[in-house]
């Protein structure tokens, strides 16, 4: 299942990769980071119930994640202020045996840059996550295959 945030702000798992599936994740302090859906400019964000949302300002303690890198190739994120984890199962669902879908396996990007070109952001924020130098190192950054785009 594909992560996907649109423009409404819900957050929902696809079967198939579509323009709202492609995430950008960038680092605002070591092992932390913040999750950017490339179409709809939403942060992914997550409320003191574990509930995850798309929301266009970021909240460091809604919307910052907890990076975990699995022996198994998987990533967890948990949320660095609740602990949550981002899950795509439902916290109401009747069945108990549900897959919580806690885990994510980072994909190339299959779709053509015209699906997921990036609107202009319309919000503001204390710094500039959409550099590629987050940290004026002057390093070159390294980006998960699955949210970046093939220019």
């Amino acid at each position: 299942m594909y992560l996907q945030m649109t423009l409404d702000g819900r957050v929902t798992g696809n079967e198939a990769q579509t323009a709202y599936s492609v995430l950008q994740l960038k680092s605002v302090k070591p092992g932390h980071i913040i999750i950017k859906g490339q179409s709809s400019s939403l942060f992914l964000c997550v409320d003191s119930r574990g509930h995850l949302r798309g929301q266009s300002d970021y909240s460091e303690a809604d919307c910052t994640f907890r990076e975990l890198l699995l022996a198994d190739g998987y990533t967890r994120f948990l949320s660095s202020h609740y602990g949550f984890p981002v899950s795509l199962a439902s916290r109401h669902s009747p069945d108990q045996l549900t897959v919580p879908f806690t885990r994510f396996l980072p994909l190339r990007n299959t779709l053509t840059v015209e699906v997921v070109s990036e609107q202009p952001p319309n919000n503001q924020r204390t710094f500039n996550v959409d550099s590629d130098d987050l940290f004026g190192m002057g390093l070159n950054s390294m980006v998960s295959p699955q949210f970046s785009v093939d220019k």
